[in-house]
Protein backbone atom coordinates (compact mmCIF):
# COMPACT_ATOMS: atom_id res chain seq x y z
CA UNK A 1 0.00 0.00 0.00
CA UNK A 2 1.23 3.63 -1.12
CA UNK A 3 1.15 6.25 1.28
CA UNK A 4 0.02 9.55 -0.11
CA UNK A 5 1.93 12.63 1.41
CA UNK A 6 -0.10 15.73 1.23
CA UNK A 7 1.64 18.95 -0.84
CA UNK A 8 2.57 21.46 1.57
CA UNK A 9 3.33 24.99 1.22
CA UNK A 10 5.54 26.96 3.74
CA UNK A 11 5.48 30.23 4.09
CA UNK A 12 8.19 32.78 5.22
CA UNK A 13 8.63 33.15 8.78
CA UNK A 14 8.53 36.59 9.95
CA UNK A 15 11.53 36.22 12.15
CA UNK A 16 13.91 33.65 10.52
CA UNK A 17 15.65 33.20 14.01
CA UNK A 18 19.02 31.58 14.18
CA UNK A 19 20.06 29.33 11.71
CA UNK A 20 23.51 28.02 13.28
CA UNK A 21 22.41 24.63 13.92
CA UNK A 22 21.44 24.34 10.50
CA UNK A 23 24.57 25.03 9.37
CA UNK A 24 26.24 22.70 11.08
CA UNK A 25 24.23 20.06 9.99
CA UNK A 26 25.06 21.33 5.86
CA UNK A 27 28.44 19.48 5.21
CA UNK A 28 27.07 16.28 6.66
CA UNK A 29 24.26 15.89 4.17
CA UNK A 30 24.41 14.89 0.34
CA UNK A 31 25.77 17.58 -2.55
CA UNK A 32 21.78 17.24 -3.86
CA UNK A 33 20.43 17.75 -0.48
CA UNK A 34 22.61 20.68 0.47
CA UNK A 35 21.68 22.25 -2.91
CA UNK A 36 17.85 21.65 -2.58
CA UNK A 37 17.91 22.98 1.41
CA UNK A 38 20.00 25.89 0.00
CA UNK A 39 17.41 26.49 -2.56
CA UNK A 40 14.60 26.50 0.16
CA UNK A 41 16.76 28.86 2.47
CA UNK A 42 17.52 31.65 0.44
CA UNK A 43 13.94 31.09 -0.80
CA UNK A 44 12.29 31.84 2.34
CA UNK A 45 14.62 34.54 3.37
CA UNK A 46 13.30 36.23 0.58
CA UNK A 47 10.23 36.18 1.59
CA UNK A 48 8.90 33.73 -0.79
CA UNK A 49 6.86 31.12 -0.22
CA UNK A 50 8.33 27.77 -1.14
CA UNK A 51 6.34 24.60 -2.11
CA UNK A 52 7.23 20.79 -1.56
CA UNK A 53 5.64 17.74 -2.60
CA UNK A 54 6.85 13.72 -3.30
CA UNK A 55 6.91 13.41 -6.92
CA UNK A 56 6.57 10.11 -8.51
CA UNK A 57 9.83 8.71 -10.50
CA UNK A 58 7.22 8.18 -13.31
CA UNK A 59 5.41 11.45 -14.38
CA UNK A 60 2.26 11.90 -16.37
CA UNK A 61 2.34 14.01 -19.88
CA UNK A 62 0.82 16.94 -17.29
CA UNK A 63 3.02 16.47 -14.39
CA UNK A 64 6.16 16.14 -17.20
CA UNK A 65 4.84 19.50 -18.74
CA UNK A 66 4.84 21.34 -15.42
CA UNK A 67 8.17 20.21 -14.56
CA UNK A 68 9.44 21.70 -18.34
CA UNK A 69 7.12 24.45 -17.58
CA UNK A 70 5.65 24.24 -21.29
CA UNK A 71 2.00 23.03 -22.05
CA UNK A 72 0.82 19.01 -22.03
CA UNK A 73 -0.08 19.79 -26.43
CA UNK A 74 3.89 21.24 -26.56
CA UNK A 75 5.14 18.24 -24.56
CA UNK A 76 3.04 15.72 -26.73
CA UNK A 77 4.55 17.29 -29.67
CA UNK A 78 7.89 16.52 -28.34
CA UNK A 79 7.38 13.16 -27.80
CA UNK A 80 5.83 12.42 -31.25
CA UNK A 81 9.15 13.76 -31.94
CA UNK A 82 11.29 11.29 -30.40
CA UNK A 83 12.59 14.01 -28.17
CA UNK A 84 11.85 12.90 -24.86
CA UNK A 85 11.70 9.08 -24.32
CA UNK A 86 8.21 7.93 -22.68
CA UNK A 87 6.66 4.58 -22.09
CA UNK A 88 2.89 3.41 -23.08
CA UNK A 89 1.89 0.54 -20.66
CA UNK A 90 -1.86 1.42 -21.37
CA UNK A 91 -3.41 4.24 -23.55
CA UNK A 92 -1.87 6.91 -21.39
CA UNK A 93 1.90 7.67 -21.62
CA UNK A 94 4.40 7.95 -18.50
CA UNK A 95 7.76 9.57 -18.71
CA UNK A 96 11.02 9.05 -16.24
CA UNK A 97 11.56 11.70 -14.19
CA UNK A 98 14.77 11.65 -14.94
CA UNK A 99 14.34 11.74 -18.64
CA UNK A 100 12.79 14.84 -18.48
CA UNK A 101 15.03 16.67 -16.10
CA UNK A 102 17.96 15.00 -18.97
CA UNK A 103 15.66 17.21 -21.77
CA UNK A 104 15.17 20.29 -19.30
CA UNK A 105 19.35 20.61 -18.64
CA UNK A 106 20.10 19.72 -22.35
CA UNK A 107 17.48 22.51 -23.65
CA UNK A 108 18.94 25.52 -20.80
CA UNK A 109 22.51 23.73 -22.00
CA UNK A 110 21.59 25.18 -25.67
CA UNK A 111 19.86 28.22 -24.56
CA UNK A 112 22.52 29.49 -22.85
CA UNK A 113 24.97 28.18 -26.01
CA UNK A 114 22.73 30.21 -28.03
CA UNK A 115 22.65 33.24 -25.57
CA UNK A 116 26.08 33.30 -25.55
CA UNK A 117 27.07 33.36 -29.62
CA UNK A 118 24.39 35.98 -30.24
CA UNK A 119 26.10 38.43 -27.65
CA UNK A 120 29.57 37.32 -29.42
CA UNK A 121 28.27 37.82 -33.15
CA UNK A 122 26.19 40.99 -31.38
CA UNK A 123 29.36 42.73 -29.95
CA UNK A 124 31.85 41.57 -33.48
CA UNK A 125 28.99 43.62 -35.25
CA UNK A 126 29.31 46.60 -32.92
CA UNK A 127 25.41 46.66 -31.67
CA UNK A 128 26.36 46.34 -27.76
CA UNK A 129 26.94 49.41 -25.75
CA UNK A 130 29.04 47.57 -23.13
CA UNK A 131 31.11 44.75 -23.26
CA UNK A 132 29.73 40.80 -22.44
CA UNK A 133 31.37 40.83 -19.42
CA UNK A 134 29.21 44.04 -18.26
CA UNK A 135 26.36 42.01 -19.37
CA UNK A 136 26.75 38.69 -17.95
CA UNK A 137 27.14 40.69 -14.64
CA UNK A 138 24.14 42.65 -15.30
CA UNK A 139 22.47 38.81 -16.27
CA UNK A 140 23.77 37.21 -12.55
CA UNK A 141 23.00 39.79 -10.56
CA UNK A 142 18.68 40.09 -12.25
CA UNK A 143 18.83 36.35 -11.58
CA UNK A 144 19.98 36.72 -7.83
CA UNK A 145 17.73 39.45 -7.60
CA UNK A 146 20.13 42.32 -7.10
CA UNK A 147 19.95 45.94 -7.81
CA UNK A 148 22.57 46.91 -10.53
Amino acid sequence: MTTMIAPETILPPDDPGDLASLNALLPKLPPDIRKGLSTFVKALAAGEAVRIEPVSMMLTTSQAAEVLNISRMTLVKLLDEGRIAYEQPNVHRLLRLSDVLAYKEERSRKRATYFAESLRAAEADGLLQESIGDYTVALKKARSGERA
